[in-house]
């Protein structure tokens, strides 16, 4: 009877340690599970983060190319109505095309030219501002953008007068445009950066 009793408490012993055995083994697969699947989910909100980001970027360069061809093409109407004495064209004054560039052609090519200046604008503008909300921080930036284009920049790269030659509609049509300008630009890169801000937030939680 001594004899049955050990051999049963062997076996019970041994499917015990078999038992725990098998514990183990379920729990360092169930370990390597959830670590492999948060490393696929990490994986895949790092991808969603870089495209999100790419998609922004896309989103700043389309932003700046439709300010720029929007306000040179109200730029255009004022002149024509002569609010002001300088018009969107003033950006290929240095720059001969020739002849078959004069009138419509000329003033399309300066419209298209600003729409590509001002995508460089939006992204300085990214890069310096974009944390900035509300409407003084274009107001500021437009206002920054006229003193370097007539001011600064004026008789050096666009072969403008001083500003002081041209009439005070001139002066003050320009600038309001630009102010208006700026805003546009500054609010819609601090709309799309705060989208975006927002969207990896909810990444991070």
């Amino acid at each position: 009877m001594p004899d049955k009793d050990k051999d049963k408490e062997q076996e019970k012993e041994m499917q015990d340690q078999e038992n725990n055995q098998n514990q183990d083994q379920n729990q360092n697969r169930n370990q390597d599970q959830g670590q492999s699947k948060n490393q696929n989910e990490y994986l895949v909100q790092g991808g969603d983060a870089d495209a999100k980001e790419n998609k922004n970027f896309n989103k700043i360069a389309s932003i700046g190319f439709f300010g720029g061809i929007f306000w040179s093409t109200v730029l255009l109407v004022l002149s024509y109505f002569d609010f002001t004495q300088i018009g969107p064209n003033f950006v290929l004054e240095r720059i001969k095309l020739g002849k078959w560039a004069n009138g419509y052609i000329e003033n399309l090519i300066s419209i298209v030219g600003i729409g590509i200046i001002s995508i460089i604008i939006a992204f300085v503008f990214y890069f310096i501002g974009r944390k900035f909300n509300g409407v003084l921080p274009g107001i500021f930036f437009g206002v920054l953008l006229w003193v370097i284009v007539f001011i600064v920049l004026g008789k050096l790269a666009f072969d403008l007068k001083a500003i002081k030659n041209y009439s005070s509609d001139t002066t003050v049509t320009t600038i309001c445009l630009f102010i208006l300008y700026g805003t546009f630009i500054a609010y819609s890169v601090s709309f799309a950066f705060q989208e975006q801000k927002a969207y990896l937030r909810g990444y991070s939680k």
